[in-house]
C-alpha cells in the first residue's frame, strides 16, 4: 500500500526545505518515494500550446523534452490517489507539499502564525526554531527521526533489522530479506536454553572454510 503524507503550512514556512530533507533521509533508508508539489497557480500549458489544447478537450497529455517528461491532466480528474496510482505505482511513500485542506495525514510546518482550525490530520509538527520533544514536535536536526517514523508506516517496526557481513564487508540485503533473517534467527534461538533474550542484539560467526 502506498502511503501519502502532506507537508503543509503557510507560504515561506520552510515546507520545501523539509520535503527535500525527508526525501533525502527516506532515500537513505531505501524507501521508494514520490513528490507532488501542490500549488494554487496554474500548472497546465497555455491554451495556445498543443498540450494546452488537449487539456481543454479533457485529454491527459505529456510533454516529452530532452530533460524529462511532464504529464498534464484536466483538473476535474486529479486527486492525490489518482496521481499516485497512475504516476507513482512503484513508490512506497509519496509526499505532497502543500495541500493543507486535503484529506491526508499531515506534517504541519510552523512559522509563528496560528494554524487554521479546519486543518485536520496533523500527526507531526515541525518548527525549525524549536528543539522539539521527539514525540510530535520536531525541530531542525530531527528530520532523520521523522523520516524513520514515516518509513515505519510502510516497512514496520523491524525494518532493516538485520545486517549481514562477509568478513568485514557488509553484504547488501533487501529489506524483506533482512526481516526474514531476523525472524528466522530469533525463532531458532528461542528454542535454545538462554536464547530467548536478544535485547542486546545477536552476533553469529560462521567459519567460511570448507572442511573435508
Amino acid at each position: 500500500m502506498i502511503r501519502i503524507f502532506a507537508v503543509s503550512g503557510f507560504k515561506n514556512s520552510g515546507k520545501t526545505t523539509l520535503c527535500m530533507k525527508l526525501l533525502e533521509e527516506l532515500g537513505r533508508l531505501g524507501v521508494k518515494t514520490g513528490y507532488i508539489k501542490r500549488t494554487a497557480e496554474e500548472a497546465l500549458s497555455p491554451r495556445t500550446t498543443d498540450t494546452g489544447r488537449a487539456a481543454e478537450l479533457g485529454v491527459s497529455s505529456a510533454l516529452w523534452g530532452a530533460d524529462g517528461l511532464r504529464i498534464e491532466s484536466p483538473a476535474s480528474s486529479v486527486t492525490p490517489d489518482y496521481i499516485v496510482s497512475r504516476y507513482f505505482p512503484d513508490a512506497e511513500i509519496v509526499i505532497v507539499e502543500g495541500g493543507k485542506y486535503l484529506d491526508l495525514p499531515k506534517i504541519w510546518v510552523e512559522n509563528g502564525e496560528p494554524r487554521p482550525e479546519n486543518v485536520s490530520g496533523v500527526f507531526m509538527v515541525y518548527d525549525r526554531n524549536s528543539a522539539g520533544d521527539g514525540k510530535m514536535l520536531f525541530g531542525a536536526g530531527g528530520e532523520a527521526e521523522m523520516a524513520r517514523r514515516l518509513a515505519a508506516t510502510v516497512r514496520g517496526g523491524f525494518y532493516r533489522s538485520a545486517k549481514v557481513y562477509i568478513g568485514d564487508r557488509p553484504l547488501p540485503v533487501k529489506d524483506f530479506i533482512a526481516d526474514f533473517i531476523r525472524g528466522s534467527v530469533l525463532g531458532m534461538l528461542a528454542s535454545l536454553k538462554g536464547g530467548g533474550d536478544a535485547s542486546e542484539g545477536v552476533r553469529i560467526y560462521i567459519d567460511g572454510k570448507i572442511r573435508k
